[in-house]
């Protein structure tokens, strides 16, 4: 009894002696993904989409990628690039063009990978083109059983469209 109550508090105090350091941790890249999708995309439609990224620190590096996620074709040919030497508020441009494939809806990824003076990170947005209507709505309401490679049920809850 006693080993337990040791052992809870020595975790007890090291989750406080490191709280400070995971409360001023920052979960994505120092940028900022702006864009603007043109309303009623319907299937079939070939849409272009310029996507800004805005520098919210030094930045030695910036990496963006695109990649269709579902619903849609990526028709531009550029489909990474590499941009240097940002400095703090500075914006750059990507030029897409998709095309819907979906009746409803359709998603495009969008990466973006920051390199600092200290560090390299990610962040990651999905655009979504398109209106979510009945089809996307069963999709969502509807629950998937997934069986793991371990041999393990999963049950998948909806989720909301985006």
């Amino acid at each position: 009894m006693i080993r337990k109550t040791k052992d809870i508090l020595w975790i007890c105090l090291v989750m406080v002696c490191s709280m400070p350091f995971m409360a001023f941790a920052k979960p994505t890249a120092p940028v900022a993904i702006k864009y603007s999708v043109p309303k009623n995309v319907q299937m079939g439609d070939a849409v272009s989409t310029i996507i800004r990224f805005v520098a919210q620190a030094d930045l030695e590096r910036l990496e963006v990628s695109v990649s269709p996620y579902e619903g849609l074709i990526l028709t531009s040919n550029e489909k990474k690039v590499l941009f240097l030497d940002i400095k703090r508020g500075e914006t750059r441009e990507l030029g897409v063009k998709i095309q819907l494939t979906d009746p409803e809806v359709g998603y495009l990824s969008v990466f973006a990978t920051t390199t600092t003076a200290i560090s390299t990170r990610t962040k990651s947005i999905a655009i979504r083109y398109g209106t979510a209507g009945p089809v996307t709505s069963q999709k969502l309401r509807s629950k998937k059983l997934v069986e793991t490679p371990e041999g393990e049920n999963l049950i998948l809850l909806p989720g909301d469209p985006r």
